[in-house]
């Protein structure tokens, strides 16, 4: 669907429902409910306990169709340390900043006490269950897998600490599959529209559809406007409340 379809199916079904008397909304207001929509619904998706039908984003075909686009691989070589490490084995991995959510991870490991090319799983651990784990030889890392820890960006850069079960002295890659961060969905191009406003999505200026398959953009409409109507009735301020729990 292009910007120009999506704007006019967003004009069409908000005043359908609101009336004449409801306020008209402007490419940029409509900009924002459609980004807002967008990344609503793949947060819920991607959480089956947050959706209405209780299933994760690959429990069913559609919903693996109306994703895929956003599904992206990465593989980084270099690992490098820093005094930032919680563990004197760990090792810190470059990732790439439009990384969302992380969907499947795994290390290929060349070192002295490994067989060259191994290939081990890679698990997400809390930092509680790091401090619990980590000097129970039952509960550490072991030979079939690796720890990972989230941090915030080092040196601008995001990146994530893997703590290995081997000794790592040869090479180690981190291969990562993820969940891009979507880009917003903007109707026109808002420095032309707005001049001397400054306005911006996500950083974004200039005109963008959106990056999911077209299937589920009219989804994305019903749930924009959805937001739209509720934001623009300020006594349903439990309808609201409600809403805005749906973006955990």
């Amino acid at each position: 669907m292009t910007i120009l379809e999506m704007s006019n199916e967003f004009d069409i079904h908000y005043n359908s429902i609101a009336g004449q008397s409801a306020p008209g909304l402007d490419v940029y207001e409509k900009s924002v409910y459609l980004t807002k929509a967008q990344l609503e619904i793949v947060k819920n998706y991607y959480d089956s306990l947050s959706n209405r039908k209780r299933k994760g984003f690959e429990n069913t075909e559609k919903r693996r169709v109306d994703l895929k686009e956003l599904i992206k691989d990465f593989k980084s070589t270099s690992p490098f340390s820093s005094t930032l490490a919680i563990h004197s084995s760990s090792k810190f991995f470059n990732i790439p900043n439009d990384t969302f959510i992380i969907i499947n991870e795994r290390v290929k490991i060349s070192s002295e006490d490994c067989a060259n090319g191994t290939t081990i799983n890679v698990k997400p651990v809390t930092h509680d269950e790091f401090n619990i784990q980590i000097n129970n030889p039952f509960k550490a890392p072991d030979k079939d897998v690796a720890w990972r820890m989230d941090i915030s960006k080092i040196s601008n850069n995001f990146v994530v600490e893997i703590l290995s079960p081997y000794n790592i002295l040869g090479s180690l890659e981190y291969q990562l599959r993820y969940l891009k961060y979507p880009n917003p969905i903007i109707l026109g191009d808002l420095t032309t529209s707005y001049p001397s406003e400054n306005l911006s999505i996500d950083g974004v200026t200039g005109p963008s559809s959106s990056e999911l398959n077209s299937e589920i953009h009219r989804e994305i409409i019903d749930r924009a406007v959805e937001i739209a109507l509720l934001d623009y009735k300020a006594q349903n301020v439990q309808g609201k409340l409600q809403l805005d729990s749906r973006n955990e």
